[in-house]
């Protein structure tokens, strides 16, 4: 069969796309969604946890004394992150010593605050072990207002597996007496409670289908709203296989005749060895049992299926939950365990539990969930199920908890591959599947005409900035191995926005594709691939003749106004002036293929500014189109010829002021009487790199794109020229 197998160390270290599947670790948690404790050089082992109400989770297990053979009790506890909490015990670590290997198997936060932790301990000679009760302060600090300085022995209960508090306080603590069902209960302080039970205790022994006596262990308890208390276990028959053993009590400790048959319900999955490892209660007082069954019998090699038992309260199996009330969990012909279980408020079913195959051999764990019928649910992990082997060594997971706010928790102990010694080992997964957290920005077009349009960018909730460039394939094909990229083209190039925005796109090439290119920006400056979306120009013209006529106005000794203004026929056209020496050199029909392919295609009306044209000489204006179909038109051909200068001519026009200057941002350009006047920018190398036109006697200029150097600004009115100078800082 097929597995999905995780290595945690590297799976989950991806870039941070905050996407999640439903059984993933959440990588907020400790190191990438893992928690790896060593306490002292040997081994440590976390064999149950508990949450508290503000979120922080106390494990609990032994740690090796030395390099003996002996153990103390180990806590330790961990903030929701699952970081180590240094308010807790030494820098988050308890120790404790009650007598010779201590084990602390169950853990329990009572309403103060206070930890309780219940196990067995070796009391020497023929004592054995027995079972020991301690208590901590919040802090971590033994509290000796519990039995003898913060301990209770319970000698009549050789070992205890699980414990659990009362509404009133009372302290529950259950596994074996002399080979039995055991359990009893202590007062808040400690002292046993001779009102439950026979002086604080009770011991059932249970018999087998043929009435046999049998040997028997409670694994867990769990309590009821109205006080009664299931336990969970196994019974050993006297021909070697086990039950599932589950029973029921009163609040004073008698069993629960309602239950099953005189309280107890023992029950054979499949006619080999079965075993109760862990119960809950449902809020419909149904009673949930999370058990193995083994589905082989080969010497030494035990093997066997999860189960997943629902009784009702009654104590009779519910039909209504997988097949006749049991749910099986099978992921391997090997060994599939369940070592515990968890309810969610949904009423979905968590189980974690051991796996291994013994060709390998290594023990991994696995995380299960099922729907409230018991069908697999398939939104977690792969069939319902996820498999994971964080270090690649063997693993042992023992205790399960859903946090406040859905997350699931496994501990136990895995061994560590750097020491080869076992360590406080905790997990947290996402409970539910999730998708990206892609920043992304929407784009969306209107007003496209042949040579403007629009583009609406609206981020989504993820996206914090972006930028957006628009660009023809070939322009981006074009800058990209100067830039090194796209992206480095599209930040170079464009525009950055952190809300919605609407720009206003003009002078483009109609019936032409462009795309809108954009990089969206997210949390902790996560950038997305760059997107393109792509919007196509209208076409111009039609099929008819193209043609564009030309207006000559403001002919002064060195400039002249050239409006070119093409017909509904053409979609493209060219224009530009050429001295008729030049033109008379070429042949008109050379002149005019000058122009068609001086690479810068015109399309709507250009009125536009010659500048630095040579005094008393004859130019050739020449604008020539082409239609829809990429006809050319005839060419349209004006001549003109620039005034004479003389004495009178280069007298400037009074009024012409510019402040600051030297300038490094924007001048006031003061001109008062010369409204209508055309202005330009003339750089160093002849080339005109500002043109606009006066309205008022005071305009603003920005030069702050110009780079720095001398530039000449002339004033043309009337055919009459003014020039001055400034210098840009």
């Amino acid at each position: 069969m097929k597995k999905s197998y995780i290595l945690i160390l590297f799976s989950f270290l991806f870039s941070g796309l905050w996407a999640q599947t439903a059984g993933d670790p959440d990588l907020s948690f400790g190191d990438n969604g893992l928690l790896l404790k060593a306490i002292g050089a040997g081994h440590s082992e976390s064999h149950t946890m508990a949450v508290q109400p503000d979120g922080k989770i106390v494990m609990a297990g032994i740690v090796q004394i030395g390099s003996s053979n002996n153990a103390d009790f180990a806590l330790i506890r961990i903030n929701p992150d699952g970081s180590l909490d240094n308010s807790f015990g030494e820098n988050g670590v308890v120790t404790a010593t009650a007598y010779i290997n201590d084990q602390a198997n169950a853990v329990a936060i009572q309403p103060d605050g206070k930890i309780l932790i219940s196990g067995q301990s070796f009391l020497g000679g023929s004592a054995g072990y027995q079972t020991v009760v301690m208590r901590f302060s919040s802090t971590g600090v033994v509290d000796n207002s519990f039995g003898t300085n913060g301990k209770v022995t319970i000698t009549p209960l050789q070992n205890t597996n699980t414990m659990a508090l009362q509404s009133d306080g009372k302290i529950l603590v259950a596994g074996a007496m002399n080979d039995n069902f055991g359990m009893a209960r202590l007062n808040t302080n400690g002292t046993l409670d001779t009102s439950f039970g026979t002086n604080g205790y009770v011991m059932n022994m249970l018999k087998d289908e043929w009435g046999a006596d049998c040997v028997s262990y409670i694994m867990k308890i769990a309590l009821q709203t109205n006080g009664k208390i299931v336990a969970s276990g196994f019974a050993v028959s006297p021909n070697n296989y086990n039950d599932i053993a589950i029973a029921r009590y009163n609040t004073n400790g008698s069993l629960d005749n309602s239950f099953a048959t005189g309280g107890v319900l023992m029950s054979n999955l499949g006619g080999l060895s079965d075993f109760g490892t862990s119960v809950k209660i449902q809020p419909d007082g149904k009673i949930v049992i999370g058990a193995h069954k083994e589905i082989g019998l080969i010497p030494g090699i035990p093997e066997y299926d999860g189960a997943i038992i629902r009784l009702n309260a009654n104590g009779t199996f519910d039909n209504s939950f997988g097949t006749n009330g049991v749910s099986y969990i099978h992921l391997t012909e090997e060994a599939t365990y369940v070592n515990d279980i968890a309810l969610q408020a949904d009423g979905k079913i968590v189980v974690a539990g051991g796996f291994v195959v013994y060709s390998v051999p290594q023990y991994d764990f696995y995380i299960a969930r099922l729907n409230a019928d018991g069908s697999a649910d398939t939104s977690f992990g792969t069939d319902g199920y996820r498999i994971y082997d964080p270090y690649n060594t063997n693993d042992n997971i023992n205790s399960l908890l859903i946090q406040e706010d859905g997350k699931i928790v496994v501990g136990g102990h895995v061994k560590n591959p750097n020491t080869n010694k076992e360590n406080f080992f905790a997990m947290r997964v996402h409970p539910t599947t999730t998708t990206p957290q892609i920043p992304d920005v929407d784009v969306t077009f209107s007003n496209v005409t042949s040579t403007s349009l629009d583009a609406t960018l609206t981020p989504n909730e993820f996206c914090e900035s972006y930028h957006f460039v628009l660009m023809t394939p070939a322009e981006m094909l074009k800058w990209t191995p100067f830039m090194g990229s796209p992206e480095a083209v599209i930040k170079q190039f464009g525009i950055q926005k952190n809300i919605p925005y609407t720009h206003h796109f003009t002078e483009l090439m109609p019936n032409t594709d462009y795309y809108v290119y954009t990089i969206s920006v997210g949390a902790g400056g996560y950038e997305a691939p760059y997107d393109s979306t792509l919007v196509h120009t209208l076409s111009l013209g039609g099929n008819g003749v193209a043609t564009a006529s030309i207006v000559l106005q403001e002919i002064t000794q060195t400039s002249v106004r050239m409006i070119v203004t093409p017909n509904d026929q053409t979609a493209e056209y060219h224009d530009g002036l050429m001295t008729k020496a030049y033109f008379d050199e070429l042949g008109e029909a050379a002149a005019i293929e000058y122009f068609k392919n001086d690479g810068n295609p015109l399309y709507g009306i250009d009125d536009w500014v010659w500048p630095t044209l040579e005094p008393n000489t004859i130019y050739k204006a020449i604008a020539v189109g082409k239609n829809a179909l990429g006809e050319w038109g005839p060419a349209t051909i004006e001549e003109f010829t620039t005034l004479t200068t003389s004495l009178s001519d280069k007298k400037e026009m009074s009024g012409l002021r510019i402040y600051p200057n030297p300038v490094s941002t924007n001048f006031e350009l003061t001109t008062e009487g010369h409204q209508g006047a055309t202005i330009c920018i003339i750089a160093a190398n002849g080339e005109v790199v500002y043109n606009s036109r006066i309205h008022s006697a005071q305009t603003h200029v920005d030069v702050s794109k110009l780079s720095s150097g001398a530039y000449v600004i002339e004033m043309i009115k009337d055919g009459k020229t003014t020039s001055s100078t400034f210098i840009k800082n």
